[in-house]
């Protein structure tokens, strides 16, 4: 898996940029994932690329009728023209914004030695990261050839997603 998180930049940028940002229109173009479409673009004609995440090297599966399928974690889905190009089948995992919440604050909460990195969260919710989250989906959701119901347990999620690759394949 090629994970999104592993190239972007848009974290380090400070709240007023990426206030500035959304205020000028949030363009996923302008988001900066130096050496991704890259990497991406590489897989796909079977290239190996470094794996930023778990170190190593990651390498696109072929499948029988010898097509590379490689999973891409994104949020910018197609909206971003780099990377969206690349993109043949997307996935949009629907969450309540109240679980997707949740969720985040568990896992800050269970990586953090401190309130630190909660406390800034929490303070740029609702200004930044909530009309964020709300741009994301009106802009990746409506794309998705796939919308699941992110509650249900993750072998479904994993076993819905895989079978629609695999017809895609075929």
């Amino acid at each position: 898996m090629i994970a999104y998180d592993a190239y972007e930049r848009i974290t380090a940028w400070p709240p007023a940029r990426v206030a500035a940002w959304h205020a000028a229109g949030a363009s996923y173009d302008a988001v900066p994932t130096p050496g991704l479409a890259e990497d991406l673009a590489r897989l796909r004609h079977g290239e190996p690329v470094a794996d930023r995440v778990g170190g190593g090297v990651l390498q696109a599966r072929a499948s029988a009728g010898g097509r590379r399928t490689i999973v891409f974690d994104t949020l910018l889905g197609r909206a971003n023209a780099a990377t969206g190009a690349l993109v043949d089948h997307l996935v949009w995992l629907d969450l309540p914004p109240d679980l997707a919440l949740v969720r985040k604050l568990r896992a800050l909460l269970s990586a953090m030695p401190d309130a630190g990195a909660l406390a800034d969260y929490l303070a740029h919710y609702e200004t930044l990261l909530r009309p964020t989250y709300a741009v994301q989906r009106d802009r990746v959701r409506p794309d998705a050839d796939q919308i699941l119901d992110a509650t249900a347990p993750v072998e479904s999620l994993a076993g819905a997603v895989a079978a629609a690759v695999a017809g895609s394949l075929q």
